[in-house]
C-alpha cells in the first residue's frame, strides 16, 4: 500500500513538473509569428485603436482616433492562411473636442445611417518572421473598396495584469475619403482644404477565444 502510494505521489509529482513547460509551450513569449499557436483571438478593445490623418489646409497634419474596436483574428498553422474582420464603431471617433461630433455627421462619416466601418481581409502574404501585407475590402459610408494594410507582428506573452496571453500588433495604411463618397471641404481649383489622402496608424492586441 504503502509503495502504491509513493508512486502516486511520484506520478503526480512528475505531471505537475510537466504541466509549466507545457503552459510554456502553448503560450510562447516570442516575436516570431511562426510561434504563435494558431486558433481564434479576438481583440483587445483597450489596448487598439485607429489614429487618422489628415492634411488641414496645409497647417497641420491633424489627427484622431477611432476607439472601442471589436473583431476576430482567426490565425492559421499556416500564417497565410488566416483571418481578420474589425469593426470600427464611427460613434466613437475621438478629437479631443467638439469636432468629433462633427465629425459623425452627414458631411464625414454620416454614423447616424452607417454606425460601423469594417475591414475584413481577403489574402495576407508573409515576409519573414513578423511582416505582412493584409489585403482586404473596407466597408465605410455605404462604399466598399480594397485597402492593403502593411503589418508587423510585435510580440505575443502573457500579460501580468490579466494573466491572458496577449499578441499584438502594428499597422499602417492610406485611403482616399472620396473613394467613400466623403467629399466634403476637397482641395480644388488649386485651392487649400481638407486632403484627400487619409493615413491609418493601426495598434490591435488580441487574446484567445474562452472557449479556447
Amino acid at each position: 500500500m504503502q509503495k502504491k502510494t509513493a508512486l502516486s505521489a511520484a506520478v503526480l509529482a512528475g505531471m505537475l513538473s510537466i504541466a509549466p513547460a507545457m503552459a510554456g509551450q502553448q503560450q510562447p513569449e516570442t516575436d516570431n509569428i511562426n510561434d504563435v499557436p494558431a486558433g481564434n483571438y479576438t481583440i483587445d478593445p483597450l489596448h487598439s485603436k485607429i489614429t487618422w490623418g489628415v492634411d488641414h489646409y496645409g497647417f497641420s497634419n491633424y489627427e484622431g482616433q477611432f476607439v472601442d474596436l471589436s473583431g476576430s483574428l482567426r490565425l492559421g498553422e499556416d500564417p497565410a492562411d488566416s483571418n481578420l474582420k474589425i469593426e470600427i464603431p464611427l460613434n466613437k471617433v475621438l478629437t479631443g473636442s467638439d469636432l468629433s461630433e462633427h465629425l459623425q455627421g452627414e458631411n464625414f462619416f454620416n454614423s447616424a445611417e452607417h454606425a460601423t466601418a469594417t475591414f475584413t481581409s481577403t489574402s495576407i502574404e508573409i515576409d519573414g518572421d513578423d511582416e505582412a501585407t493584409i489585403t482586404g475590402n473596407l466597408a465605410l459610408n455605404g462604399q466598399t473598396h480594397p485597402v492593403e494594410i502593411e503589418a508587423e507582428f510585435n510580440r505575443g506573452a502573457v500579460y501580468p495584469f490579466d494573466e491572458k496571453y496577449h499578441i499584438g500588433f502594428n499597422g499602417e495604411a492610406t485611403i482616399k475619403r472620396s473613394d467613400f463618397a466623403i467629399n466634403y471641404l476637397m482641395p480644388e481649383d488649386n485651392k487649400q482644404g481638407i486632403s484627400d489622402e487619409v493615413t491609418l496608424q493601426i495598434e490591435a492586441e488580441f487574446v484567445p477565444e474562452k472557449s479556447q
